[in-house]
Formats: C-alpha cells, sequence, structure tokens
C-alpha cells in the first residue's frame, strides 16, 4: 500500500476511539434520565433454543414470545412515573423559584444600569498620556 492511502487510514484509526468518548461522556443530559435507564425493565428470559453450552442454536427460531408485562406491574410503572412528573411541576412552582427568578431579575437589571453609566461615561480629554515604552524602559533601568 501506498504512503496516500496509509496516512488517511492511520487518522482514522487515531480519532475512532475520540468519536466514542461522545457516547461516553453526554454534554448536558438531565440526571433523571439516567435514573429512568438504571430503572428499567428487569430482562426476561429468552425463549430462543440453546445448546448444552448455552449458545443459541442458529436458525432454531423461538416457538413461543417472551413474557410480557403484567397488568399490575404496568400501572405500577406508570404511577411511578406520573409521581416524578408531579414532582418536577411542583417543584417549578415552588417559592424558591420564583424568588430565584426574582433575584436573578435584579442582577439583570443592575448590570443593565451599570452598562448604562459606562457607556454614558465620556473620557476626560485632559488625561495624562501613557509613558511611551521607552520611558517605561529608562524607569525600570533607573530602579523606579
Amino acid at each position: 500500500m501506498t504512503l496516500s492511502v496509509l496516512r488517511p487510514l492511520a487518522v482514522i484509526a487515531v480519532l475512532l476511539p475520540a468519536a466514542a468518548c461522545q457516547s461516553i461522556f453526554p454534554d448536558e443530559e438531565d440526571p433523571s434520565l439516567a435514573a429512568l435507564r438504571s430503572a428499567a425493565a428487569a430482562s426476561v428470559a429468552s425463549s430462543q433454543q440453546v445448546d448444552k453450552d448455552g449458545f443459541p442454536l442458529l436458525g432454531a427460531y423461538p416457538g413461543t414470545a417472551a413474557q410480557q408485562l403484567t397488568d399490575a406491574e404496568v400501572r405500577a410503572q406508570q404511577a411511578r412515573l406520573n409521581a416524578q412528573a408531579s414532582q418536577r411541576t411542583s417543584a417549578a412552582t415552588s417559592s424558591s423559584y420564583s424568588s430565584e427568578i426574582a433575584r436573578l431579575e435584579g442582577v439583570r437589571q443592575k448590570q443593565a444600569v451599570d452598562v448604562d453609566a459606562a457607556l454614558a461615561a465620556k473620557p476626560t480629554p485632559n488625561a495624562p498620556a501613557p509613558p511611551s515604552p521607552e520611558e517605561v524602559l529608562r524607569q525600570i533601568e533607573a530602579g523606579q
């Protein structure tokens, strides 16, 4: 193989593991999503036919469907999800949320006043000119 073919393959081989890191470290994921993933329904036994060592037999398709959730399990899961939804709704209407919004609005207004004051200030024309680089060097050499 020529060098022109090996270089792109080497770059792809180096960048491929880095591309996988995105799925490992999500940016800003809601922590409740991780909780939902960890509380997922338990896996059920497969009805796939297996050999004496436990490996699936190729071509031996399941004869029956896997066991489904019972109605009680479905109702319990729906009740749990409804409870989580109501907690989020109550958190959004709590007084701490309103007070935080009011505090941040006050910060925004103060910053707007500060910016307006800074923009309204006019530079003073009688301000002394900054020293030249040569003057600064003389002061440093003189030890001042």
